[in-house]
């Protein structure tokens, strides 16, 4: 099993939040409990979801489109919000899981510990077109130019939303926001006072405790810190058999929020974590066994500390300076990489005459890595720090009060591979009646270049002689290039929100996504590199690909009583993609992007009196024909993998005040299904099964 002696590591880290929870009794007495509503946690959150009323979830406030407040019914964009009460009410113990709530997110369970998230098409396990925040901290890795996402948790139970933008956000978060960005927002310190404890286990989810305890200073500082750990069972394999890929993480994080006064709000936070995933990993080299596959563990570890001050100047201006460290530590059979990130980002919004609003600001960011070379893969630089710098603006014109506004910015970046980058784009927001929003907007978006596709150079396959075709045995290596350029993104919307009845609201989307200097390969065949007896055939990183998506999304509310809520959402992606053909060959050369092309889903809400919630959602989704990680070298299943539907239902009861029984049944139309396919070189396939979860939470 996976848990040896690392045990300690999650035991400490949740003793850290219980430990802190109870000296945090010991110091603030009863005054935390009577700090906000005066009412648990559990017993509110309840009843919360069913209190707001359509009209209400409609003009929920976000600020992940412009870094501004606004109300979601007239924001020029395609964004959903993923609340707490959604979250509990889902059931869900991770945040992959929670964004298969939003319609255009394309969420792939690759095994038991990796995801593949991916908005409108290229869907991958590292998330290359998309860029995620943790507070306003990016979790974008540049080694590969995507996110990890069994590194990202927190406590579920303190975030207040995830806003979940769907199209390009460049002009105001800068490179790698092309397809969309997911910032998820934490609760400020002062909402999650007095302790929190939760824990269950079940079929795959062996077992999930979290404690957190919140309190105060003062009247203008409070405090929480937390713990949480989680242990994962292997999956099966397709065919049969276990995949070996059982894991445990454990985290533990604080935040500090101190109100100077009433302009001034100061915030300090942090989080520690660290897993361990079994796995296997390719060796692929050209002595025998050329083509094998290792049985080995891959550890993570990483911390991180940010601080913000926001500074009110009035009711139309405001500033705010960030600034945060980053540390990440991965150790897999074949990559060992340290990155070191600090970033500094300032913003600044106020009022240019009666109908301009100005949002502008700038930031730095510099990355520091080390990444130690294996049989399998290498890098030219080892070592290497690379510089980001850049500034944006962004105007919102009211043309006719709240009416017509038009928004329009840029934002333009330099950076270590590419140099200069621009994000230009304009938005118009047309509200002729409260119910209705018609919106439009292009926007353009870059990619840029990873340290892998700059200077790796990585064995994928050694292949034995097979006359006439190989008459040597010939090793496939890819290599990056320092010529690699950033891909390029423009994007055009059209949306429309509506609220017809005061219970019901739909919210429809279509998108044109048109994309060049994609990355793609060029073979050719190098003899100066390869080994005694063998050749060597490279595919080189090259920009040689491009092509469309295009497609729409429909979401709808609709509520069917007090106690009875439907949520329904429809996705169709299609694509366009053109790709060069083989330069050895001459045979086309197929280029799929991973993604379903239509996905369906439907979710129900159910308070049953007080005291009982009836959760459950019913998810389709299309076949995908993705070649994943073949190897030619080894046997594989097939790349396609088959539409599947599957239903998940949630049941919580709550005897007393501030204490909750909940069960959760996952997958429950079939035992297993195939979800996505390893990104990496894999001999192993996993599936994802059917599972029961069962938890307890109490707060006071």
């Amino acid at each position: 099993m996976l848990v040896r002696w690392h045990r300690g590591i999650p035991t400490l880290v949740v003793a850290f939040g219980l430990a802190g929870g109870f000296a945090g009794v010991a110091w603030g007495g009863n005054d935390a409990t009577k700090i906000g509503s005066g009412e648990g946690e559990t017993n509110t959150a309840a009843r919360a979801l069913l209190k707001l009323s359509v009209e209400d979830l409609m003009n929920i406030t976000v600020t992940s489109v412009s870094k501004k407040a606004e109300k979601l019914s007239t924001t020029p964009a395609a964004i959903a919000v993923i609340s707490q009460d959604d979250i509990r009410h889902a059931g869900v113990t991770t945040i992959p899981d929670a964004l298969r709530l939003v319609p255009g997110v394309q969420v792939g369970r690759v095994d038991s510990h990796q995801w593949a998230v991916g908005v409108r098409g290229f869907n991958d396990t590292i998330s290359q077109k998309l860029l995620v925040l943790m507070d306003g901290r990016s979790v974008y890795t540049p080694l590969f130019s995507g996110v990890l996402w069994q590194s990202q948790d927190t406590m579920l139970e303190d975030l207040d939303r995830i806003e979940v933008i769907r199209g390009p956000g460049g002009t105001v978060w800068g490179a790698n926001a092309v397809n969309g960005v997911i910032s998820m927002v934490s609760k400020p310190a002062k909402e999650t006072q007095g302790l929190l404890v939760s824990g269950g286990g079940g079929s795959s989810q062996q077992a999930l405790t979290a404690a957190r305890y919140g309190g105060r200073l003062d009247d203008h500082t409070f405090y929480r810190v937390y713990g949480k750990y989680a242990i994962w069972d292997d999956f099966p394999l397709v065919g049969g058999g276990r995949n070996n890929d059982g894991w445990w993480r454990a985290q533990s994080g604080f935040r500090l929020d101190h109100e100077a006064s009433d302009a001034n709000l100061f915030t300090l936070q942090g989080d520690y974590y660290a897993s361990i995933a079994d796995g296997s990993a390719p060796l692929i080299q050209p002595v025998p066994p050329s083509n094998n596959s290792l049985d080995t563990q891959w550890e993570q570890q990483g911390g991180n500390l940010l601080g913000r001050w926001t500074h009110t100047i009035s009711a139309e201006s405001e500033f705010s300076l960030q600034a945060y460290y980053d540390y990440t530590d991965w150790n897999y059979a074949q990559l060992q990489h340290q990155l070191h990130t600090i970033d500094l980002d300032s913003r600044y919004r106020f009022q240019l005459g009666a109908r301009q609003e100005i949002v502008c600001g700038g930031g730095y960011r510099v990355n520091a890595a080390h990444t130690t070379p294996s049989a399998v893969a290498s890098f030219n630089e080892q070592r290497r720090s690379d510089q980001l710098f850049n500034v944006f603006v962004q105007d919102e014109i009211t043309l006719v009060p709240e009416r017509l506004r038009f928004t329009m910015g840029s934002k333009v970046e330099h950076n270590d591979f590419t140099g200069f980058e621009y994000e230009p784009s304009g938005r118009l927001s047309w509200t002729p009646h409260d119910r209705h929003t018609f919106w439009a907007s292009v926007s353009r978006a870059v990619r840029t270049p990873s340290q892998f596709e700059s200077d790796a150079r990585v064995n994928l396959s050694a292949l034995p002689a097979n006359p006439p075709f190989n008459p040597l045995p010939t090793l496939v290596v890819v290599a990056g290039s320092p010529a690699f350029e950033s891909e390029t993104l423009v994007a055009y919307e059209l949306g429309y929100r509506v609220q017809p009845h005061e219970n019901l609201s739909f919210d429809l989307t279509g998108f044109l996504n048109s994309y060049d200097n994609l990355r793609g390969t060029s073979e050719r065949t190098d003899f100066s590199t390869a080994p005694s007896g063998y050749v060597t055939v490279v595919s080189d990183l090259v920009n040689n690909r491009s092509g469309d998506i295009y497609g729409g999304e429909l979401a709808v509310t609709w509520q069917l009583a007090d106690w009875w809520r439907l949520y329904g959402s429809y996705t169709l992606t299609k694509t366009d993609l053109k790709a060069p053909p083989n330069a050895l060959t001459g045979a086309p050369t197929s280029f799929d992007e991973s993604s379903p092309q239509h996905q369906f889903s439907l979710r129900s809400s159910m308070a049953l009196g007080r005291d009982v919630d009836l959760d459950a959602s019913f998810r389709w989704v299309d076949h995908i024909v993705s070649s994943g990680a073949q190897n030619p070298g080894l046997v594989q299943p097939s790349s396609t993998i088959p539409s599947y539907a599957t239903v998940d239902v949630r049941l919580a009861w709550r005897p007393v005040r501030n204490l909750e029984f909940s069960i959760v049944g996952q997958n429950l139309f079939e035992p297993r299904h195939r979800e996505f396919n390893p990104t990496f070189i894999s001999t192993k396939y996993a599936e994802v099964p059917r599972s029961v979860f069962g938890k307890l939470t109490w707060s006071f």
